[in-house]
């Protein structure tokens, strides 16, 4: 929710927010102060935050790691396109061994390989179709050294059960479900029924919406189910959070006024 809300409202001027501006936020869904703190301490040691003193207050602003994260999910949930993967029939393969000494870059690595719609084959092998430019992930690695472990290519399958090296990769049964659960949860009269204004409500909207995303391969549709709701889901999306967002803005503006130090 935290990197939504900086996604949304800070990428611009990146402003320093006291530690009672999250709390304001967050508590718009229910979220205790207590939880809030603990969850910008967590973020600040995870280096997405980076703390000042301002007096006896705590400020925080989102570090240039943060930033990055929340302009890429910002482009994926906002600005993305879903074209056919190009050139027709090709895969991306991805496959890293990093020791030990690399194990907060190899949890990135994981991590920001299922952002980009890779799905795990097997251990250390990671699969996407099209042909994928993943030059951009490997170089947002903190370490020196982590692209001398990591393999990539551009292959085609040389069998023809494609099906079920998707299956194996992907559970698009499940992903359905999840789909069809964002449209029972959403496409009802009062959605989000623990936000107590428009600002909660976009918050929990964008951020759940994300989490599909996350989920979901960019797969040709010649291997997606019948009937994939995923256009549906997305054209509810969009709707609501024109919806909402008018509202959301004000109120974030007005919180940002009381909190914000500069």
């Amino acid at each position: 929710m935290l990197l939504t809300m900086i996604g949304r409202y800070c990428l611009d001027e990146n402003p320093e927010i006291s530690t009672a501006g999250y709390i304001d936020v967050l508590a718009r869904i229910g979220v205790s102060a207590h939880a809030t703190r603990l969850t910008v301490a967590r973020m600040t040691e995870r280096g997405l935050l980076e703390r000042s003193r301002r007096g006896r207050a705590a400020t925080f602003r989102a570090s240039e790691v943060g930033l990055d994260v929340v302009r890429r999910q910002q482009d994926r949930t906002f600005h993305d396109t879903v074209d056919e993967p190009r050139p027709e029939g090709a895969w991306t393969i991805l496959s890293f061994t990093l020791p030990e000494t690399h194990r907060k870059e190899r949890h990135l690595l994981r991590r920001r390989l299922a952002w980009e719609s890779f799905g795990l084959l097997r251990d250390g092998v990671w699969l996407a179709p099209g042909e994928r430019d993943v030059s951009a992930i490997l170089s947002q690695l903190p370490g020196a050294g982590v692209d001398q472990h990591v393999e990539v290519f551009t292959a085609y399958p040389k069998f023809a059960d494609v099906e079920g090296m998707i299956s194996r990769t992907w559970h698009l049964g499940e992903l359905a479900e999840r789909y069809h659960r964002f449209l029972r949860t959403w496409n009802v009269a009062r959605p989000a029924p623990e936000a107590t204004d428009a600002l909660g409500r976009d918050l929990v909207l964008v951020s759940a919406w994300r989490q599909l995303l996350r989920e979901t391969p960019r797969l040709p549709a010649k291997h997606l189910p019948r009937d994939w709701p995923a256009a549906r889901c997305h054209e509810l999306f969009r709707t609501l959070h024109e919806t909402y967002r008018g509202d959301a803005d004000r109120i974030f503006a007005g919180i940002l006024a009381e909190h914000r130090l500069s």
